[in-house]
């Protein structure tokens, strides 16, 4: 009579191929993954983490700062500032850890860089044209100033962050 471990040898065996491939394809996953502008970054975090446990189911086996660093990787650039602070105090943090600082700065980032609300009405008239025009103009010149209200803030992050 065969025992469970024979059975699962011999499957191992046949099917074996089918995990390999399976686990290529999660591997490729994770590294093709970039979070997209407007997703949450815990929801990011959460799918990122669900690959890296598929992979070990496939017996693959990535360390976990191996892991944070793919992960760091999949962001855009407004994470700069994260991840340079990450490598240059030579931070460690397991993957919850790293989920909570990051939401932190989300969050930093979210208040800091708010975009100004601006009504612009259009009307048929020659004059109010005209004013309306140079409400554009207002605006942009809000724009500009607004740009350079962000890069202030952002050297602001990078300062605190690295202190």
């Amino acid at each position: 009579m065969r025992t469970a471990a024979d059975i699962m040898a011999s499957l191992q065996a046949m099917f074996g191929e089918t995990s390999t491939r399976a686990r290529f394809e999660v591997v490729k996953a994770i590294m093709n993954s970039r979070m997209k502008v407007g997703t949450p970054m815990r929801d990011h975090i959460l799918r990122i983490m669900a690959h890296f446990n598929e992979a070990e189911i496939h017996g693959s086996s990535i360390d976990k700062q191996t892991q944070v660093g793919m992960i760091l990787e999949t962001f855009p650039d407004s994470f700069i500032p994260f991840k340079t602070n990450y490598v240059l105090n030579k931070m460690d943090f397991n993957l919850i850890a790293l989920m909570t600082e990051l939401q932190t700065f989300e969050g930093m980032i979210n208040s800091k860089f708010g975009e100004p609300n601006m009504v612009v009405a259009s009307s048929s008239s020659s004059k109010k044209k005209k004013k309306i025009s140079d409400k554009r103009k207002a605006s942009l010149k809000v724009k500009k100033k607004a740009s350079k209200t962000e890069k202030k803030v952002a050297k602001e992050i990078v300062f605190m962050y690295l202190n």
